[in-house]
C-alpha cells in the first residue's frame, strides 16, 4: 500500500467497551504502522446495565461525555479512516440504538456493534502484528468488563475462537457486590460461576492443545503489575494469582494501592475468572501482551484498503461452503454493479456500509441457501447470513446483507424489510432494484451481450433496452414488469421498455 492513497496518515480505532473506552491513534507510513497517540477512559458502561435491559442514564451520559473528549482528538481524522465498535454491553441493552445514535453524532464517525466471534477475530489480529510469527500454537485471554474471549491461532491465522460470558464488571455485579462484597463466599460464587462458563469450551480447547498462553486485558495488565516483585511485572503465575486473591479475601479489597480506584473495584471479580481459567484450562503462567483489539481494528481497516479485506474472505468461505454457482454469482454481481454505478450519486447512503460492496457481497451470496432448497433458498440464505459467525462484517452490516439476500426474489412489501428506520429503508430500496433486476435478467444463468440501461429521472426509474430486446426475450420481459408491479408496493415507479 502506498501512503498517497489515504486522505490522511494517521487512522484510529475506538473501543467501546464493557468497562473501558479505549481510544488508539496511529499513523501509517512507508509500510509500517507507528502508534502516536492512546487514550482511555473506565466508563463502566456494563455497571449501569439495568435489570430491564435498559442501559442508565448515567451510564450514557458517561459514554457521551466521554466520547466528546475523543472526538476532539478526532477532528483531522477522515471518518473513513476511524473504526469505532461496541461490545457486549451495547449488544445486550435494550436501548443501545438511542445512544448509538447520541454516540455516532458525537464521533462524527459510524459505530458498528461487534459479535464475541469477531471480537475475538480483533483480539487475535493486533496480538498477532505485535508478537513475532514463530510457528508456535498460542492461546490469547481477553477478560473484558462484559465478556472474555479466548482464541487459539498459530502465526496470523486462527484456529479457535469464542467469546464467554465472563466479565469484571458484569460479575462485580453479579456475585461480588450481590455477597457483601470481596469476601471468601463472594469470590468463590464468582470462580465457580466461571467454571460454569468454562465448560462450554474446556474440552475442544484443550483437545486443540496450544505451546504458549498470552492474556490481553486490563485485568491482566493490572495482575501483572500487582504481582511484579513475584513474576517480573511480565507474566502471572498459578501460584503467585493465589496468593494475591488469599490477600485480597483477607483484606476484603485488592491490596494494592498502585491499582486506580475503578479498577479496584472491579479487579476480585477479574482474579475470580482467571483463578477459573488458570485451573479448567490447566495453565500455569500467562504472558501479558500489550497490543489488544484497537491494533486489530487498525490493521483489519488497512486491510479493507488492499486485497486483506476480512470480508471478502468471508464470502469466499460461505459460497465454498454452500456451494454457490461461482459462475451465476459472477454474472449477477456484475450486472448489479454496473446498475449501481448508473444509480449511485443519487442514492441515499447507510450509516457505516459500503453501498457498493454490500451490493457485491450480497449478490454473491444470492443463492448461498439453494443447497437447501429450491423453493424458498431466499429464506434460508437470510438465516445463514442474519445467524453466521461472519468475520469482519459488523452486526448491522450484516443484517442489511442478510435483508438484501431474502428479498431478492418473490412478492416484496416493506414488510420483508422490517427494522429499517426510514433513512435506511430509502437507502437500502435501491440496492435492492439493482440486485433484483440482476437476477431477472439471468434467469436463464448466462451472460448478456449488453447490459440495459438503469436511470434515475424525475424520482422514477427507467430501465432501457435497445432494439427489439424484449420483443425477443418475452419470459424476461414478463419477469421485469412483475419487478416494476412489486416495487409499486414498496413506492418505487420503475418503467420498462
Amino acid at each position: 500500500m502506498a501512503i498517497d492513497q489515504f486522505e490522511s496518515p494517521y487512522f484510529a480505532a475506538i473501543d467501546l467497551g464493557s468497562n473501558s473506552f479505549h481510544m488508539l491513534i496511529a499513523r501509517f507510513g512507508e509500510d509500517k504502522i507507528e502508534v502516536v497517540d492512546r487514550e482511555k477512559e473506565m466508563v463502566q458502561l456494563a455497571r449501569g446495565m439495568q435489570e430491564d435491559g435498559m442501559l442508565s442514564e448515567e451510564a450514557v451520559t458517561r459514554a457521551i461525555d466521554c466520547l466528546k473528549r475523543f472526538a476532539e482528538r478526532l477532528r483531522d481524522i477522515p471518518a473513513t479512516q476511524i473504526r469505532a465498535v461496541g461490545t457486549k454491553t451495547l449488544r445486550a441493552a435494550r436501548n443501545s440504538k438511542a445512544l448509538l445514535k447520541a454516540a455516532e453524532s458525537t464521533l462524527g464517525a459510524p459505530i458498528q456493534i461487534i459479535s464475541g466471534y469477531e471480537e475475538a477475530r480483533l483480539v487475535y489480529t493486533g496480538f498477532s502484528h505485535s508478537v513475532s510469527s514463530d510457528g508456535a500454537k498460542r492461546l490469547v485471554i481477553d477478560i473484558g468488563g462484559g465478556s472474555t474471549e479466548f482464541i487459539i491461532g498459530q502465526d496470523y491465522n486462527t484456529k479457535l475462537m469464542e467469546s464467554l460470558a465472563l466479565g469484571c464488571v458484569s460479575f462485580s455485579q453479579n456475585f461480588i457486590f450481590k455477597h457483601g462484597n470481596v469476601n471468601e463466599k463472594s469470590m468463590k460464587k464468582a470462580y465457580l460461576a466461571a467454571c460454569s462458563e468454562l465448560e462450554d469450551i474446556r474440552k475442544n480447547y484443550l483437545a486443540e492443545g496450544w505451546n504458549v498462553t498470552y492474556g490481553t486485558s486490563g485485568t491482566m495488565k493490572a495482575v501483572a503489575e500487582i504481582l511484579a516483585p513475584e513474576d517480573g511485572g511480565a507474566i502471572i503465575t498459578l501460584d503467585s494469582l493465589e496468593k494475591l486473591i488469599d490477600a485480597t479475601i483477607k483484606k476484603g479489597e485488592i491490596p494494592s494501592d498502585q491499582v486506580p480506584k475503578l479498577r479496584r473495584e472491579v479487579l476480585p471479580a477479574g482474579l475470580a475468572i482467571l483463578k477459573a481459567i488458570f485451573h479448567q484450562l490447566k495453565i500455569t503462567k500467562i504472558h501479558v501482551a500489550d497490543a489488544t483489539l484497537k491494533e486489530g481494528l487498525i490493521y483489519d481497516t488497512l486491510g479493507r484498503y488492499s486485497d486483506h479485506d476480512s470480508r471478502n474472505q468471508t464470502v469466499a468461505k460461505l459460497k465454498q461452503q454452500y456451494a454457490v454457482d461461482e459462475l451465476q454469482a459472477d454474472r449477477v454481481a456484475k450486472t448489479a454493479k454496473v446498475f449501481w454505478k448508473s444509480i449511485s450519486p443519487t442514492a441515499a447512503n447507510l450509516t457505516g456500509v459500503s453501498r457498493s460492496k454490500i451490493l457485491t457481497w450480497a449478490s454473491q451470496l444470492h443463492e448461498v441457501g439453494l443447497s437447501i432448497s429450491h423453493s424458498g433458498f431466499h429464506h434460508h440464505g437470510y438465516y445463514i447470513l442474519r445467524h453466521s459467525d461472519l468475520a469482519g462484517f459488523g452486526r448491522y452490516e450484516q443484517y442489511i446483507l442478510a435483508n438484501l439476500v431474502r428479498s431478492h426474489r418473490k412478492k416484496l412489501n416493506s414488510i420483508n424489510i422490517e427494522g429499517l428506520d426510514d433513512h435506511a429503508y430509502r437507502a437500502f430500496l435501491p440496492l435492492l432494484l439493482c440486485l433484483r433486476l440482476s437476477a431477472r435478467l439471468h434467469r436463464r444463468r448466462e451472460d448478456l451481450d449488453e447490459y440495459p440501461t438503469l436511470n434515475l429521472e424525475n424520482g422514477n426509474y427507467k430501465l432501457h433496452f435497445k432494439d427489439n430486446w424484449l420483443q425477443n426475450n418475452p419470459l424476461t420481459h414478463a419477469g421485469l414488469e412483475q419487478e416494476a408491479a412489486y416495487f409499486k408496493n414498496v413506492g418505487i415507479k420503475l418503467d420498462i421498455d
